[in-house]
C-alpha cells in the first residue's frame, strides 16, 4: 500500500481510531513504564512520528519533555491539537523528513511503522536515522511473528516482522540495537536503538 492509501484509510476512520485509542494515557496503560523510562534518557527534543490522537505526545509533555508530533492524517491532527493545545502537532509524514535539516534527540515510533512492508521499511528507517542526532535513540514498537507477513489490521493492511529481520533492518540503516522485547503470545514487540555515530 502507498502512504496516501494508509492516510486515506485512517482519515476515513479517524473517529473510530480516536474512540479506540483515546486522547490521554490512562494510569493503567501497560506501555507507560517503557515509554516514560525511555523518554527520561533523552536529553533533547523528541519526535513522536505518527502521533495519532496525540496521547503519548501530550503525556510526555505533561511530564516535562520537549516533544513534537508528526501525523499525516488531518482529522487526527485536529483531535490532537484540541486535546493537547500546548503541544506542537504538525500535519506531516515521514516523507516530509526526507531532506529536512531538523534533527531530533529521540524518536518515538509507537506502532507507526506497522503498515510498512519490506519495500518501504528500509528507506523509512534510513530517513529516521538521518534526522536523529548521533547518539540519539529511537523507541519503536511493531507487530512481530515467526515470519514476515501481511495481515488484516482493523484499519488497513499491516505487517508482522520477525525480531531478527527488524533488528537487521535497523542495523543496516545505521542504528545500534540496544534493547529488544517480544512477547510471542501477544505478537507485540519493542526495540530501542541508538544512532550509530560511525554511520
Amino acid at each position: 500500500m502507498t502512504g496516501s492509501e494508509v492516510t486515506d484509510a485512517y482519515g476515513s476512520q479517524a473517529g473510530d481510531v480516536a474512540n479506540m485509542l483515546g486522547t490521554v494515557v490512562s494510569a493503567e496503560d501497560p506501555d507507560r513504564i517503557m515509554i516514560e523510562s525511555w523518554a527520561n534518557t533523552v536529553s533533547g527534543t523528541i519526535l513522536d512520528i505518527g502521533s495519532g490522537t496525540g496521547r503519548w505526545s501530550g503525556h510526555l509533555a505533561e511530564l516535562g519533555h520537549t516533544i513534537a508530533g508528526f501525523e499525516p492524517v488531518e482529522q487526527l491532527v485536529e483531535i490532537a491539537r484540541r486535546a493537547h493545545p500546548d503541544v506542537q502537532f504538525r500535519l506531516a509524514s515521514i516523507d516530509d523528513l526526507v531532506g529536512s535539516e531538523e534533527r531530533w534527540s529521540g524518536i518515538l515510533a509507537w506502532y507507526s511503522l506497522i503498515h510498512l512492508g519490506p519495500d518501504k521499511l528500509p528507506d523509512v528507517l534510513t530517513t529516521l536515522r538521518r534526522v536523529l542526532e548521533d547518539g540519539g535513540t529511537a523507541l519503536i514498537s511493531f507487530f512481530s511473528g515467526p515470519r514476515l507477513e501481511a495481515f488484516s489490521h482493523p484499519v488497513t493492511t499491516a505487517y508482522r516482522w520477525p525480531m531478527e529481520h527488524m533488528t537487521r533492518a535497523l542495523e543496516q540503516a545505521g542504528f545500534e540495537v540496544t534493547g529488544q522485547h517480544w512477547d510471542p503470545s501477544a505478537l507485540h514487540a519493542v526495540v530501542t536503538a541508538r544512532a550509530d555515530s560511525g554511520r
